[in-house]
């Protein structure tokens, strides 16, 4: 076993993840997990997918690939380099470039001296040979008379509100706003990384799960039926409605990158992250 297999089997444990959860949360088969623990990369498709696979299998247990990169280099596959693309010389570019530009200019300006000439000769012959062409013009610009109604420019006067509208106003009462039901959310015992609450005054259990980072996370009702069974990514949030369960239980791998919401309402682990990573909660409806 190498030393980087050795770090990552060693995570692994650590979050109590078996090799069939981790093949489930990073999607790769456990055989290729047992090889990158063992060291033999030679069992893995090729060195892109063998980086590919360390970076998932690190991820998945919270640690931070691009370290781990670096400070195992030595025994990471280098992946193979991409063939340098030949490229045209600038030098040659711009002279075909120049010598388009310099043929079409040549083409323009026989077309835009002639456009100029047809014009100065319309103008001559508007000025000079049509004298009435300027007393049209300015007898056409005179603008017509425009009517003015006088009853436009006075204000018009607010209209005031009917006896009838003020009555119906005064007898209308804004409705009162019905105070939404408090739950409540009693811790009963933690006996290792399990612990157990029980909620009450509410039939609702909406449970919002949020990943500042990679965290496993499973979800299971009181008949072992799952919910959710996977890795969270980072910034991702999922919404759980196990309204219909009497008990609910969340497998949390990575509580320090996890945030949980029960009905809303944000939830506090019970023993601190930064003392226990993985944690598990018990919530059991009262009956």
């Amino acid at each position: 076993m190498t030393e980087l297999g050795k770090l990552l089997k060693e995570k692994r444990e650590e979050k109590g993840m078996s090799l069939e959860e981790l093949q489930t949360a990073t999607k790769i088969q456990k055989r290729y997990l047992v090889a990158i623990e063992e060291g033999k990369y030679d069992v893995l498709p090729g060195a892109f997918y063998a980086r590919a696979f360390i970076k998932n299998y690190c991820e998945a247990v919270g640690l931070h690939y691009e370290t781990v990169f670096d400070d195992y280099s030595h025994e990471i596959p280098k992946s193979a380099k991409e063939p340098a693309t030949e490229f045209e010389p600038r030098s040659k570019r711009d002279r075909t470039g120049v010598a388009e530009d310099s043929t079409l200019l040549k083409k323009l300006i026989p077309i835009v001296l002639a456009g100029i000439l047809i014009v100065f000769v319309l103008f001559i012959v508007w000025k000079f040979l049509l004298p009435d062409g300027n007393d049209q013009a300015k007898r056409g610009n005179e603008a017509p008379g425009v009517l003015v109604d006088e009853d436009e420019d006075k204000p018009k006067k607010k209209e005031e509100p009917k006896e009838e509208d003020v009555k119906n106003d005064e007898k209308e009462e804004p409705a009162q706003k019905e105070e939404p039901q408090k739950q409540t959310l009693t811790k009963l015992e933690t006996i290792g990384k399990v612990t157990t609450y029980e909620l009450t005054d509410t039939d609702q259990l909406i449970v919002e799960l949020t990943a500042s980072g990679p965290s496993y996370v499973g979800i299971q009702d009181e008949t072992k039926k799952s919910y959710f069974n996977n890795q969270l990514k980072k910034d991702q949030t999922e919404t759980f409605d196990l309204s219909t369960a009497k008990e609910a239980t969340l497998n949390i791998g990575a509580s320090h990158v996890t945030s949980i919401k029960i009905n809303g309402e944000p939830f506090t682990y019970p023993v601190p992250p930064s003392e226990l990573v993985h944690q598990k909660i018990v919530i059991k409806k009262a009956q």
